[in-house]
């Protein structure tokens, strides 16, 4: 073997080492395969999630983002397709809006497609309550709902980084694979 062979290999099995492995939800097929640097495990989602996930670079020193999976059986009556056209409505962007309203100041809400999937990408500040000053932190939400339920991430990085972090939550939001 060549010298110049045998390095190429010797790259794509380090490469290959350092890739995580996909993690899956068996009982509700919630699947993360985790972009490179990051790594994904399953955690408590309490009683609100059937399935969570943090997913955080490698190092661990930062919080990174959550993944949850919440059953909805009033989805089960309605196609993918119903649902991908209900998400384009504004009706489903003020809904969002009103609900997230109570914690955040949501800064925007844009579509998501991925995989024959739609839903939104919501940016929003987190808000003070309790007389607390807001925490210096914007937050990155994928909202995408199937027949099963409703996927979401939610990455949350310091306000002055968001802006320079962005890419990486959308690649970690392109990660997840949600329930069909």
């Amino acid at each position: 073997m060549k010298l110049g062979t045998a390095t190429a290999i010797s790259g794509l099995l380090v490469a290959t080492a350092a890739a995580a492995d996909p993690v899956r939800d068996e009982a509700t097929g919630l699947a993360i395969d985790a972009p490179a640097g990051y790594v994904a495990e399953k955690i408590d989602g309490g009683a609100r999630y059937a399935a969570s996930f943090a997913i955080r670079k490698g190092d661990g020193a930062e919080p990174g983002c959550r993944v949850g999976f919440q059953a909805a059986p009033q989805n089960a009556g309605l196609s993918q397709a119903e649902i991908n056209a209900f998400t384009a409505k504004s009706e489903w962007s003020d809904l969002i809006k009103a609900t997230l309203a109570l914690y955040y100041d949501v800064v925007s809400v844009a579509p998501f497609e991925q995989g024959g999937l739609a839903g939104s990408a919501v940016v929003g500040d987190v808000k003070a309550t309790d007389g607390q000053p807001a925490p210096d932190a914007r937050s990155y939400f994928v909202l995408v709902d199937t027949p099963k339920g409703r996927t979401t991430v939610v990455c949350v990085a310091d306000k002055a980084a968001f802006d320079a972090r962005r890419a990486e939550f959308e690649a970690v939001a392109r990660s997840v694979q949600p329930p069909r």
